[in-house]
């Protein structure tokens, strides 16, 4: 009893195991909260949609009919090129069957055991033997009858019997000869009356034959020469596939503006295979044709993906920037195939303004250059998908593609994808012009031409639009976004300026040292400088409690206990935070002024607030985690920058008496305090950039305060004689 329990309670814990697999299955790969379960529905979504954009199949209602009269002049939308594959293979029976059965000369029929020569041989030989026997002449005449099966005639049977034995020798070694003779070549069943008129020719030429004996020699002859050769079918079979194989391809050739079918006429089937390859009649669906491209879309998208999980796997973990790569994709293949539907509908010209640069100048600028390649590949392939296969201007698309992302690649400016779009247009408008020389006429080649320069600028446009709706849609931050909120004339800052001119002031002047320093070690110095100007707009809501923008009004924090100082100074990030996200400042920007003071100490108030506790407790305890800015440490280069740029302008703005060993040494003692406090330790900056940033950080601020600089040393300030006035900030 115990045991069948035990038995029970294994096999339910057996179901429930697997039911957990199943359901961790699940919830792995269709779970939309599950990161490969969301990067799979987004590759399925895109597939679905470029395949279903691509193999949709539009044709315009042209009212044709096969065997019914045209009701209109139609004329070609644009040059084509295809296989009648019908009348190629009419071509192919057409050279198989013009090919002649192959035969083999074979001695034997000369030389056999029942050979030419041994029939004749026998015919001579038994007539000898026949002459001998005791019978009339009428019964031998019979007999050689009989045996003969009436092959000769009485009177030849009769000539050969009157004969004496060495006449009969004499003809038969002539026979024999001209049978040599004759049978020595090949002779096809075709030509074996020739060969026997031939014979007969050399038999009358033999002065040697008598001529009462010329009957009886070429009835002989006549009757034994055949054929020399034999039928090889393995040859012939051979020979007819090699016709059928070196049959070229039976190729139609349409010219943009020829007309196809006039008004009136009675359609084809020449006019329909015609019609259908110009896109303008469809008799049903091709499933072929699906099948195809579904499969191209499905390898295209799956290496485009794998690409970017190999070499971009910064962009594979982030959800967001996967769904922009899959709508961009979705976006222009549309854009494409609804151009060649225009194409279809009028003329051709709408195929040389596939918006490819487009793609490839937004992708650029959102990512990176390797990435926007892979996508202009990838719409490349599509656009010779969607133009019936027309993989030239696919090749053509492809390059002049690849050519705007390198045009564009440090661009941050609107003028600067005006430019790439412009000299991208030059080399699209060449390629265009290459494709088309073989079987263009000179006006459609100039068209074409001149499409591929206005393709480029218009491309150009269509990206400078484009990228803030991307930018507001999904919220992500280009360097044309970050120069527009880098212009001074924004709202914000000129609040800014207005609220707390001294801070404004301060921001400037960050911006230009955090610029330099982040151009020297290569970081991002668009987005370290956007950062630093709006790094301190929480001080707008209270604007006095801060060092520059008292003036001559006294520090208001003397009258204030230092922990409520503490939590003014330290309040002014997250008023900064909320300000920003109000005006739409990208998160890129708001991480780093997140950041700009770590949770590094405000020393000044801690320093002041420590004395006091000493003075009535006789201890500090706890004091140092309190006075911290509640943020994080950096956490980019960037972030670095800005931290070490703000303290030093703070720092030295402070100093009453500048010298440039005063700036020496306040740089160093910040970069020194910032180290050791561990504030740069969660961020990817090395020592030797770190040394980089410190120097030009050094050179920045002597020339800032060039004008306050005195190069008399004398009464010189250590670091921390500077910090009371600079920790207001």
């Amino acid at each position: 009893m115990m045991s069948g329990n035990n038995k029970n309670k294994d096999l339910e814990k057996n179901k429930r195991g697997k039911w957990r697999k199943f359901v961790g299955f699940a919830a792995k790969y269709f779970s939309f909260r599950s990161e490969v379960a969301r990067r799979m529905y987004i590759f399925a979504l895109t597939l679905g949609m470029v395949v279903a954009i691509l193999a949709y199949s539009y044709s315009p209602d042209i009212g044709i009919e096969l065997g019914q009269p045209s009701p209109r002049t139609i004329k070609a939308n644009r040059a084509v090129e295809f296989e009648d594959t019908a009348k190629t293979e009419e071509d192919r029976n057409k050279n198989e069957a013009e090919v002649e059965d192959i035969y083999v000369y074979d001695i034997n029929i000369l030389n056999g055991e029942e050979g030419a020569l041994y029939n004749l041989k026998y015919f001579y030989l038994l007539t000898g033997i026949v002459q001998k026997k005791d019978k009339t002449f009428e019964e031998k005449v019979d007999y050689m009858n009989n045996i003969f099966s009436g092959q000769y005639s009485s009177s030849i049977i009769s000539l050969a019997l009157s004969l004496s034995v060495d006449d009969l020798n004499i003809l038969m070694e002539k026979t024999q000869d001209i049978a040599r003779q004759i049978m020595k070549e090949e002779i096809k069943p075709t030509e074996v009356d020739i060969a026997k008129s031939n014979a007969i020719d050399l038999v009358r030429d033999d002065d040697e034959i008598k001529s009462e004996y010329i009957p009886l020699v070429t009835s002989v002859l006549e009757n034994n020469i055949s054929s020399t050769v034999v039928f090889d079918p393995a040859a012939t079979g051979e020979a007819r596939q090699k016709a059928r194989l070196n049959t070229l391809p039976h190729m139609v050739s349409i010219l943009e503006g020829q007309t196809i079918v006039f008004e009136g006429e009675i359609v084809n089937e020449d006019d329909i295979l015609i019609l259908t390859k110009l896109g303008l009649f469809q008799e049903s669906f091709n499933w072929e044709r699906f099948t195809y491209i579904f499969l191209i879309a499905a390898v295209v998208l799956f290496l485009f993906g794998f690409y970017i999980f190999k070499f971009n796997l910064e962009i594979f973990k982030n959800t967001k920037k996967l769904v922009i790569n899959a709508f961009l994709v979705v976006t222009f293949t549309a854009l494409i195939r609804a151009f060649t539907i225009l194409s279809s509908v009028h003329l051709n010209f709408w195929n040389y303004l596939f918006p490819v640069i487009a793609a490839s100048l937004i992708s650029t600028i959102l990512f990176n250059t390797r990435m926007a390649m892979i996508m202009t590949i990838c719409l490349g392939i599509f656009a010779g998908i969607a133009t019936d296969f027309d993989f030239n201007l696919a090749v053509a698309y492809i390059l002049g593609g690849i050519f705007s992302t390198y045009m564009v690649s440090k661009v941050s400016q609107r003028s600067g994808v005006m430019r790439a779009g412009f000299f991208s247009s030059l080399v699209l408008a060449f390629l265009f012009f290459i494709i088309n020389l073989l079987w263009g006429g000179a006006q459609l080649i100039a068209l074409y031409t001149l499409l591929g320069v206005l393709n480029g600028i218009i491309c150009a446009v269509i990206a400078i639009g484009f990228l803030p709706f991307i930018e507001s849609t999904f919220n992500v931050t280009t360097a044309m976004g970050l120069l527009e909120l880098s212009n001074t004339d924004q709202p914000l800052l000129k609040e800014l300026l207005m609220t707390a001119p001294g801070t404004y002031n301060h921001s400037i002047l960050v911006a230009h040292l955090a610029e330099s320093a982040a151009k020297a070690i290569g970081a991002d110095s668009l987005l370290v400088k956007v950062a630093a100007l709006y790094h301190d707009v929480g001080k707008m809501k209270r604007p006095e409690y801060f060092y520059e923008n008292q003036a001559s009004m006294g520090n208001v924090h003397d009258r204030l206990n230092p922990s409520m100082s503490r939590h003014i100074i330290s309040n002014h990030i997250k008023d900064g935070l909320e300000l920003a996200a109000k005006n739409k400042i990208p998160k890129k920007v708001l991480n780093i002024i997140s950041q700009h003071h770590g949770n590094s100490i405000i020393a000044y108030f801690y320093e002041k607030q420590k004395g006091r506790e000493i003075a009535s407790n006789g201890v500090s305890n706890g004091l140092k985690e309190h006075f911290r800015y509640p943020a994080k440490k950096p956490q980019s280069k960037e972030a670095a920058i800005l931290m070490l740029a703000d303290s030093t302008e703070a720092a030295v703005r402070s100093i009453e008496k500048i010298t440039p060993k005063k700036i020496e040494q306040v740089v160093n003692g910040i970069f020194e305090d910032k180290l050791k406090d561990g504030q740069l330790d969660e961020t990817n900056i090395t020592l030797k950039e770190i040394n980089i940033v410190k120097n030009t950080i050094i050179d920045g601020v002597m020339s800032i305060y060039h004008s306050r600089i005195s190069y008399d040393e004398a009464g010189t300030k250590t670091t921390k004689e500077t910090e009371p006035r600079a920790e207001a900030r």
